[in-house]
């Protein structure tokens, strides 16, 4: 009996021992920031959040086949990670509205910031985003940088008390799309568009962002401005 006693003292002390070394164990101590700077205009890229792009990062001081870890951009085109470990990592943007970014090796000791010039797939600017009376009316028209993958639509998102309208957040009713699927790039790319957005609501307040999308692999939109209306 005093044996089997002092065995299960002894496997408890050892299991006090190993959980002692688990909480000694270091967290996260490094974090890493930055920019897609949009080419174009030289300024942070218009995205969204979720689904707008995202931070493809493998560490490369150990190995050269580590698993890549990915979080997600904001859609002002920034982005932040402040739970990640000291090391040299090869950081690329990835699945985002723009033509692929070659990867750049970083060592990241306690914060690094990091900026990428990117190329978005198109362009759009709005010529008109305003009330009239009791409709939404919006003008704009789509550029490119260079040519890339058929354009597929463009579409005027809507949403009233939601800053972040997008794909992820916006009415339906409100948010008519143009295809342009069949339609030759040069003519989209030499249209002026023109929406009347109908059925609002007095004393809301509505968010409005034109998009434009090509048949790239992720889906992404790229954007305009997002631009608050007062009904």
């Amino acid at each position: 009996m005093k044996k089997i006693s002092l065995l299960m003292c002894m496997l408890f002390a050892l299991g006090m021992m190993s959980c002692g070394d688990i909480d000694n164990m270091e967290g996260p101590n490094a974090a890493i920031a930055g920019s897609l700077i949009d080419e174009t205009t030289n300024k942070p890229i218009i995205s969204e959040q979720p689904n707008g792009f995202r931070i493809k990062m493998v560490e490369t001081s150990w190995s050269e086949s580590a698993t890549p870890e990915y979080f997600w951009g904001k859609a002002d085109g920034t982005f932040k990670n402040t739970k990640i470990f000291s090391a040299t990592y090869d950081v690329q943007p990835v699945e985002g509205a723009f033509f692929p970014v070659e990867p750049v090796s970083v060592t990241i000791k306690k914060s690094e910031n990091i900026d990428f010039k990117v190329t978005p797939y198109l362009s759009i600017h709005p010529k008109k985003v305003e009330i009239a009376g009791d409709v939404i009316e919006v003008e704009w028209t789509i550029s490119r940088p260079k040519v890339g993958d058929k354009i597929l639509d463009t579409r005027v998102f809507v949403v009233h008390d939601n800053p972040n309208v997008g794909t992820n957040y916006f009415t339906t009713a409100l948010s008519p799309m143009i295809d342009l699927s069949s339609v030759p790039d040069e003519e989209a790319l030499s249209t002026t568009y023109k929406q009347t957005i109908t059925g609002l609501t007095k004393g809301k307040t509505y968010y409005v962002k034109v998009g434009a999308r090509t048949d790239n692999s992720s889906k992404r939109y790229n954007f305009a401005e997002t631009v608050k209306l007062e009904y």
